[in-house]
């Protein structure tokens, strides 16, 4: 495996099984590990400076995830789920999410939705920051970032903790095809849009608004989703 992750090598102030498992999982979101893709773990431990039993540690906490698989004959790979699977997990993820943005709009106070306005803000001077709207794999990860500042506004702001971890669970298992969705052509900017949607839905305190809007919002990222994945 040739090493075309850059400085990813861990720190000491931090637990190292932590560390490997958020390397790897940044470079699956922004597909230098790609699905399929055989993990071999002395190449692991090369590229991390991490000892054996720590990659261990950190893959099979990306197994809990849905990021690797254990396959026999091969080890582990990238996980690349089929397109039911994927399907199935946009639907579970849209019923979600759009509870949490319902409960968001009728829980939240003022400061919270200060800070929504906020997160979409910047999300908005980041999109328009691309000359056309439209990201290479490199770069989604950085959208998903100011996305996900989003999400958790509205997740904390649910106030719900079995909803959080759910939701999180789900992220995780879709955050390839997340990255993906963004390198379309158009699709950032139709998510901004959407998003927008959703934002000034929970300003005028409309939660079945919001709550529509928002699972819209996963709807329509699953239709590009599903178009990156190979049939069932």
């Amino acid at each position: 495996m040739t090493n075309t992750l850059g400085d990813r090598r861990v720190q000491r102030h931090a637990p190292i099984r932590e560390q490997v498992a958020a390397i790897l999982r940044d470079a699956i979101v922004q597909m230098e590990l790609r699905p399929g893709q055989v993990l071999i773990e002395r190449e692991l431990c090369e590229m991390t400076s991490a000892s054996r039993p720590s990659v261990r540690e950190a893959l099979r906490q990306l197994e809990s995830e849905g990021l690797v698989e254990s396959r026999t004959g091969r080890g582990t790979v990238v996980a690349a789920p089929s397109r039911d699977q994927a399907e199935q997990l946009y639907q579970v993820r849209a019923e979600l999410e759009g509870m949490a943005v319902e409960l968001f709009t009728t829980r939240a106070d003022d400061a919270q939705r200060a800070q929504l306005r906020e997160a979409f803000d910047a999300l908005e001077r980041a999109v328009k920051s691309r000359p056309y709207g439209d990201v290479e794999a490199g770069v989604a990860a950085e959208m998903l970032a100011a996305k996900d500042r989003i999400y958790g506004i509205f997740i904390e702001g649910a106030g719900n903790e079995i909803l959080s971890e759910m939701v999180g669970g789900l992220q995780r298992r879709v955050t390839q095809l997340r990255a993906l969705t963004m390198t379309n052509p158009g699709r950032l900017q139709a998510s901004l849009e959407e998003i927008r949607t959703i934002v000034e839905a929970v300003e005028r305190k409309d939660a079945g608004a919001a709550r529509r809007a928002a699972t819209t919002h996963v709807e329509m990222a699953a239709r590009t989703a599903l178009s990156f994945v190979r049939g069932t």
